[in-house]
């Protein structure tokens, strides 16, 4: 990924790109390429605790200040209310992301290389600083600010804070709020002189909008430097004093890291799209000895949710080749959902650490990536292994799960509640759900088939003909029983939900399932008519739309007041996951068209150089102008248009 002067001479472009380092244990360092921090969530140093807390912000940025030839260039960027100073992003020439994000000043004959990266399971970050170029010897002047918070938060100055800075040789350690942070420099000089930076704006806020907080520093570090000369900064969170070698080896091994976890990736997916999206994708890995391999759902939410999980697992490990990683998340959770009567949690509570059962569908989607992972490696060793608590989940779900309102009737999964949370369209608004839906909703349904005749093959595998023989019974009524509840024969397209009397004949996504799925419970002819519907009425630039764009509910961008915000992500937002999963069933009956389904998929490839670059947005306006919000790196998008690309497009070339 490489930026030029083109791609940031603004302001507006410098910020709306931005970069993201992580140590693999789930603490990152996240800005702009200008500089400037335009999120709540964004920082030098987030790191995240091990007792389950919350991300926490402890250094926000550094502020960089060059001084030669008697003049003095403030090559930092921060926007205020009223005003952005100073405006450093004029100074930028260039942008790399690899192997590591460094970006490249350049005034008139001194270039100043800036790169960013965090070691490797090592809660710190390092700013390296490389004097390319100068006629004569410069000073860097960099000033720390810290926030010292919850990423949820932000905080503006109180007269209860009280920061204090302690300086030890080549390092400072500063203790506010509750949190500690240190700051080190094998060599420069340190000048203590304690500030506030007050009102720094954050105006791609999601929670607010805009947002503005009060940064404390508690001086200056000043370094001579000459032409070929190269500078540190080490932020951590504790005591922590690197030797120029030993942060030379730091940087080598970050490097080493990412090639070889990127060298995984088998040979189809090498396309410049496919080795971006995969580089980028290693951020929302995370593991640990405490919690084992995590796959967050996106940043910078930084979630812990299990359909996001299993959606997203087979375009983010089986694609490329982390067969072990794809085993060790699915055992995670399995785990878990033993835990809870054989019931799988839908998310974790970030402050515990606890299960939390929200989503009736998690289950279900468990099996489809399970179904996946058995597929790819044609081994049958995780279903033998835990067979019986993979028949007591599918079990749970026939017998009903009164913690999650929902039972079989008529072969069919009934959900007895119209709280949003029990499925994927969630929002509400006002206190009252933004899509009311109850009853048989079409895509359990289409996940309930599919985790049947999942069940069915893994124990005709494992050698059990009685068992899959029942699997197949209660498959094949599942399927009569669907098409008979949900084919809306007038529309040609399905219910999105049918309860009693009521049939929702609203067209929404959620009937792609029913086409897309590993099994699908449709005849051809109906599984054509709900692709032809879902490609004239709800697909989009990037992704498919939540809602009939001629429905009178329809909201299609992210605007207005919050409420509104909330309606639109269910009401005509597009979504990209949903989008893989239409190609998926367009492919299904056009196996030899993948000309027009690369056509869904190569917008992706200018998106990937806007936002979390090499990254791919959570939802997006369904209509023009098709902006993007929510994550800025969502494991569900990225996972499966890389899923689409190497099972459905990639496979066609080989």
């Amino acid at each position: 990924m490489y930026l030029g002067k083109v791609d940031v001479n603004t302001y507006e472009k410098g910020v709306g790109r931005e970069f993201l380092v992580s140590n693999g244990r789930g603490s990152y360092g996240f800005s702009t390429v200008a500089g400037a921090n335009t999120r709540r969530e964004h920082g030098l140093l987030v790191v995240r605790p091990q007792d389950c807390a919350q991300h926490r912000v402890l250094v926000s940025k550094l502020e960089e200040t060059l001084f030669t030839r008697g003049k003095k260039y403030q090559i930092s960027t921060n926007r205020y209310r009223d005003v952005i100073y100073p405006d450093g992003f004029r100074y930028i020439q260039e942008f790399h992301s690899n192997p590591l994000p460094s970006i490249l000043f350049v005034l008139h004959s001194l270039l100043m290389r800036k790169t960013v990266f965090m070691p490797e399971g090592k809660e710190a970050c390092i700013v390296k600083y490389e004097l390319l170029a100068s006629p004569e010897r410069v000073q860097l002047e960099t000033r720390p600010l810290f926030a010292h918070r919850l990423y949820t938060d932000v905080c503006p100055k109180a007269s209860h804070d009280a920061f204090k800075a302690d300086s030890a040789q080549n390092g400072v350690l500063v203790n506010g709020r509750g949190m500690s942070s240190f700051l080190s420099f094998p060599k420069g000089e340190w000048h203590p002189k304690a500030l506030w930076h007050e009102h720094v704006l954050y105006e791609n806020d999601e929670v607010t909008g805009q947002s503005t907080e009060d940064l404390w520093s508690p001086g200056t570090l000043s370094i001579e430097m000459e032409e070929g000369e190269t500078a540190y900064v080490v932020l951590s969170t504790e005591p922590f004093h690197p030797s120029v070698e030993q942060i030379e080896e730091f940087e080598k091994a970050a490097i080493a890291s990412q090639q070889s976890r990127f060298g995984k990736i088998e040979p189809a997916g090498q396309s410049s799209a496919v080795r971006d999206l995969t580089r980028t994708a290693l951020h929302l890995f995370a593991s640990g000895n405490d919690r084992g391999s995590v796959l967050f759902s996106g940043y910078p939410s930084l979630s812990e949710k299990a359909r996001d999980t299993f959606i997203a697992l087979p375009g983010l490990t089986l694609s490329m080749g982390r067969y072990r990683d794809a085993a060790e998340i699915l055992e995670r959770w399995l785990n878990m959902a033993k835990l809870n009567d054989a019931v799988m949690p839908s998310e974790i509570d970030p402050s515990t650490g606890h299960a939390l059962l929200k989503a009736a569908d998690a289950g279900l989607w468990f099996l489809y990536a399970l179904d996946k992972l058995t597929e790819k490696t044609g081994s049958l060793e995780f279903a033998e292994n835990n067979w019986e608590i993979l028949v007591e989940l599918t079990s749970r779900y026939e017998s009903g799960i009164r913690a999650l309102d929902l039972y079989c009737e008529d072969d069919l999964l009934v959900l007895g509640t119209s709280d949003p949370e029990r499925h994927w369209m969630e929002g509400t608004a006002n206190g009252d759900p933004v899509v009311n839906r109850q009853g048989k909703l079409v895509e359990f349904n289409a996940l309930w088939y599919n985790a049947l005749r999942a069940m069915e093959r893994f124990a005709e595998g494992l050698g059990l003909s009685e068992e899959s023989e029942n699997y197949a019974k209660k498959a094949d009524r599942v399927r009569d029983a669907f098409v008979k509840t949900f084919w809306n024969a007038e529309g040609g397209y399905l219910y999105d939900s049918v309860s009693g009397d009521r049939k929702d004949s609203v067209i929404r996504p959620n009937q792609i399932l029913a086409v897309s799925l590993p099994s699908s419970p449709l005849p051809p002819e109906i599984g054509r008519s709900v692709v032809e519907i879902c490609w004239n009425e709800l697909v989009t630039t990037y992704g498919l739309r939540t809602l009939d764009p001629h429905h009178d509910k329809y909201k299609g961008r992210f605007e207005g007041r919050q409420d509104q915000k909330a309606k639109a992500r269910y009401r005509g937002m597009a979504w990209p996951w949903l989008l893989g999963q239409f190609v998926t069933a367009y492919m299904r009956y056009n196996p030899k068209r993948s000309d027009i389904a690369w056509c869904f998929i190569r917008p992706f490839t200018a998106h990937l150089r806007q936002g979390c670059l090499g990254g791919i947005a959570e939802v997006f306006d369904g209509s023009m102008p098709y902006l993007p919000h929510g994550d800025v790196l969502s494991a569900a998008s990225m996972g499966e248009i890389l899923r689409v690309m190497e099972e459905d497009l990639l496979l066609q070339q080989r």
